[in-house]
Order: C-alpha cells, then sequence, then structure tokens
C-alpha cells in the first residue's frame, strides 16, 4: 500500500518499535508527522504494557485531528491486545470499541513467510534442537570459532537481565556485539515466554541486532503453546509467542539433533 500510494500521496512508514521508543510527546510526534504525510503506514502495532497504549493511542487521536488516515498491520485485533488482559486502563474502550468504529479491519490469511523465505544466509546465527549435553557442546563448540565480539548467556542468566536491567538498555547491550549465544532454553511459565518474546522480537526488528544462536531440548514451536495454557493471558501470550517462535525460524538455522545411540553392550558397560 505504501509502494502504491507515495509519491503521488506524501505517506509515512513507520514500525511500532519506533513509535514506542520515541521520548517526544504523543501531540508534538503526530504533529511532525501530519506536517509531512496524508497517510501513515504502522507496521505490526502489538501492545505489551499501559506505556505502550497510551502512547498509541494519543497519537492516532491527534493523527486523527489532523486529517491523517492510517494503514496499520498487527497479529491480533485491537481489543486482543495484551495491554487490555494485564489491567483495565483507560484507553481500554478506544482499543476496544472506538478503534473498530473508526476503523476497517481486514484479515490477510496465508503461510508463515518467515518460514517460507527466510533471511540472507549471511545475517542468519543457528540454532541447535535436542538432549542438552548434545546441542549445548555445538553452541560451545561455535561460540569458540566466532570471529567479533561475543556474547554467551544461559536462559538462567538472560533471564535476569532481563528482570533487573530496563528493556531498551538490555537491547542496546545485546546490540554493542556481533554474536549473542543463549544456552538452554527451557521455558517454565508465562513469566518466562514474555521475557524471552520482547527479546526475540526486537532482535528480529532492530537492524544493529547480533548474530543470534541458542540451544534447547525442543523446538520453539513447542516452547509455548496455548493449547497447554488453559486460556486467560497465558494463552494469549502463547498465541502471540507462535510470531515469536516464527521470527527464530528466520533468524537462525535449525538443527535437530537425535540422541545417541547406546546398544546394549554400551550400557553394560
Amino acid at each position: 500500500m505504501y509502494h502504491a500510494l507515495h509519491p503521488d500521496v506524501p505517506c509515512a512508514f513507520l514500525h511500532s518499535s519506533t513509535l514506542f521508543r520515541t521520548t517526544v510527546p504523543p501531540a508534538r510526534y503526530a504533529k511532525a508527522l501530519a506536517d509531512r504525510c496524508d497517510v501513515l503506514c504502522l507496521d505490526e502495532v502489538e501492545i505489551d504494557d499501559p506505556a505502550n497504549e497510551a502512547r498509541l493511542v494519543l497519537v492516532l487521536r491527534a493523527l486523527e485531528q489532523h486529517g491523517v488516515k492510517l494503514l496499520a498491520t498487527s497479529n491480533v485485533k485491537p481489543e486482543q491486545f495484551m495491554a487490555n488482559r494485564m489491567s483495565s486502563g483507560r484507553f481500554e474502550r478506544f482499543l476496544q470499541r472506538e478503534f473498530a468504529e473508526r476503523y476497517r479491519l481486514v484479515f490477510v490469511g496465508g503461510e508463515d513467510y518467515r518460514v517460507r523465505h527466510p533471511r540472507d544466509d549471511h545475517a542468519r546465527g543457528r540454532g541447535w534442537i535436542g538432549p542438552l549435553e548434545r546441542s549445548t557442546a555445538a553452541l560451545r563448540r561455535t561460540y569458540r570459532a566466532a570471529d567479533g565480539e561475543r556474547l554467551w548467556l544461559s536462559f538462567d542468566a538472560l533471564r535476569e537481565a532481563s528482570r533487573t536491567t530496563a528493556h531498551a538498555r538490555l537491547l542496546d547491550r545485546f546490540a554493542q556485539y556481533d554474536h549473542l549465544f543463549v544456552a538452554d532454553i527451557d521455558i517454565a511459565n508465562t513469566d518466562d515466554a514474555l521475557r524471552l518474546l520482547r527479546v526475540v522480537d526486537d532482535l528480529y526488528v532492530r537492524p544493529d541486532a547480533p548474530r543470534l544462536y541458542f540451544s534447547a531440548p525442543t523446538p520453539p514451536t513447542q516452547w509455548f503453546r496455548a493449547a497447554d495454557q488453559g486460556g486467560g493471558l497465558a494463552a494469549d501470550i502463547a498465541e502471540k509467542f507462535t510470531r515469536t517462535a516464527s521470527r527464530l525460524h528466520a533468524l537462525c538455522d535449525i538443527e535437530t539433533l537425535a540422541a545417541p545411540d547406546v546398544s546394549v553392550s554400551d550400557a553394560d558397560d
């Protein structure tokens, strides 16, 4: 749509992460957009927290006042944004009711393009799935052979870092390295899933992100499945996690390692 309209219609193309990271007040940000475009193409709108919810709603309302039309993409409908499930905020009515009244929602189906058309090989990392003694050993061999700046974290260490470091600062830290290695990914609960989801999703969209490598006992599609969660917020996060699993396939070549064969004589020994 952007390429079909531009340059005859002044358009801006913006990823939602850029909107959420800016420190410019929403009204001023919307005014700056309105000064140079008639249409805003806003890609991958997702809301994980009330602060992003507030910024999105305030910007959209200001753009509407300036007469700027909105084209946006999202993996879920506005009323299914996780911020609505986490808390009942003053912008909830806009996302659940007013948005549906003002904007036309169009469902786009199809195969997962990230699995069909992964990124160029030079930008891809690797993942190893299987018994941890084998998968983590493969990860460590690659770590030792890697050129450039590299960072090794166990999944426990990554989880702790995400708890003690502001998310934007943590991603800035990762961006200082050429390679990021995460060992033994094993999601135990909703909090683990949400923390990993945010890290992987930002690694996917950041142009300065390091190449990602990981080891895990099971494939990403099995780490946090909606069918296992029994509804509620956990099921919502699991539905969103399917995109994270997809992005891991785009970021990494994933290899499954079988358990070593053990003969009867070996077992006896």
